[in-house]
């Protein structure tokens, strides 16, 4: 993994004169939430994190004027995207109104948090999908994936297949009349799935078996034991992880919607978009930070070498959930629940105590859902995945919504002399 270039945090005096505040009101920004401060073992003076205070400096230039009002709102910023999905809320997500949390302790399934996200329409928790052959393009794909790495080159891999669908089902054109953009969203799906197997020991593409679950032929594809404390956890998993308002991925999914793309063209912006490495290496990131590291302490002393070293702890502070993840919340009660039977979680269920009553550091979702897979056996790899699978759910949704609209997504640009 690449080092960070730029340093995470700052200290109270860089803040200040960033800013242009007093201590006063930095520590009002503070106690707000606005911005997160994070205590240093052995040390008086507090670090914050700079992503908070360089956010909260842009939305302070809204008042400057229609220029800082765009440049603003493309981070974190102002809305500028009209949408009935998804949205942010201290709780979490809510999915057409449905708090995500809510849905995953209530054990609904993918499938129905996906046709609620598509259509608004009031889950039904026994959803099931048909599960389609693959034409023959796909199937003569699938069997050359597993001679090439593929590991590190997942998101590469479920868009080369889902662009490998949309040709199958003829012309761009053809696609966006056809009226099957549903069927077609299940299928991407559902082949999703079956590519999981290329992370595990056969590196073999495994399709769905008629009457799977997408949660079973996850497991299966992934090598894991497919019983019910799984099931539940890749479950929830996926449900948690479906939508998350517009995140760059989900922006680019609905600017090619908006040029009249088919949705596997839409679906591959995404995927190629969430491929970068700003954006889809923080489970890489969690990853990295959680391999090797079994017991509480050593994962305090790595918490301890990154700050000392300037750099953002992988896993901690979501700049959308000051006062943490929801998500990851969720996600640890599971967690606790199976640490009963695993000592390397009851290691890392103490960590994160520690970590958020003595340093301040709250968990993201992503630094949870690798926890899990590392519990439950599964490749390297896995959160990422899952994550691209669940998200896909989210994206289909954008792309329908964004076809509603005449609006073709084209930001102007602000001419700057360099």
């Amino acid at each position: 993994m690449e080092p960070e270039t730029d340093r995470a945090y700052m200290g109270a005096p860089e803040a200040l004169a960033f800013l242009g505040v007093q201590h006063q009101t930095l520590y009002a920004y503070v106690s707000r939430g606005l911005v997160r401060s994070f205590r240093q073992p052995g040390k008086k003076n507090n670090l914050y994190l700079r992503e908070d205070v360089e956010r909260l400096k842009a939305r302070a230039e809204v008042r400057a004027g229609q220029g800082a009002i765009a440049a603003s709102a493309m981070q974190f910023g102002e809305p500028i995207v009209p949408t009935s999905i998804t949205e942010i809320s201290p709780e979490g997500p809510r999915y057409r109104g449905l708090i995500a949390v809510d849905l995953a302790a209530r054990q609904v399934s993918f499938e129905s948090v996906a046709e609620l996200l598509w259509t608004g329409l009031s889950p039904d928790e026994g959803v099931r999908w048909d599960v389609k052959p693959l034409p023959a393009e796909v199937r003569r794909l699938c069997e050359s994936l597993g001679k090439v790495g593929t590991r590190e080159q997942f998101m590469e891999v479920f868009a080369l297949m889902v662009l490998t669908l949309g040709i199958s089902r003829g012309g761009v054109a053809q696609r966006l009349r056809s009226g099957n953009t549903l069927d077609a969203a299940k299928q991407v799906l559902q082949v999703l799935v079956g590519c999981l197997g290329l992370l595990a020991g056969e590196r073999r593409f495994m399709p769905l078996k008629a009457g799977d679950s997408m949660v079973q032929g996850v497991l299966r594809a992934l090598g894991g034991h497919v019983n019910d404390e799984n099931t539940r956890a890749i479950e929830a998993i996926l449900v948690l992880l479906a939508d998350h308002e517009l995140a760059p991925a989900s922006f680019a999914s609905r600017v090619a919607a908006s040029s009249g793309s088919s949705l596997h063209g839409c679906l591959v912006s995404a995927m190629c978009t969430h491929a970068g490495v700003k954006v889809g290496h923080v489970y890489d990131q969690a990853e990295v930070f959680l391999a090797g590291a079994r017991t509480r302490a050593a994962l305090l002393k790595r918490v301890t070498e990154l700050r000392d070293q300037g750099r953002k702890v992988p896993g901690f502070a979501h700049p959308l959930y000051p006062k943490g993840d929801p998500r990851a919340a969720c996600l640890l009660r599971i967690a606790a629940a199976r640490s009963k039977h695993s000592v390397r979680l009851r290691e890392f269920m103490a960590f994160i105590t520690t970590a958020r009553t003595e340093l301040n550091l709250l968990p993201q979702v992503e630094l949870v859902v690798t926890a899990l897979c590392n519990e439950m056996g599964l490749p390297r790899e896995s959160g990422g995945a899952l994550f691209a699978i669940a998200r896909s759910a989210g994206w289909v949704a954008h792309i329908l919504e964004q076809r509603l609209s005449s609006i073709l997504l084209r930001p102007r640009a602000k001419f700057v002399n360099s």
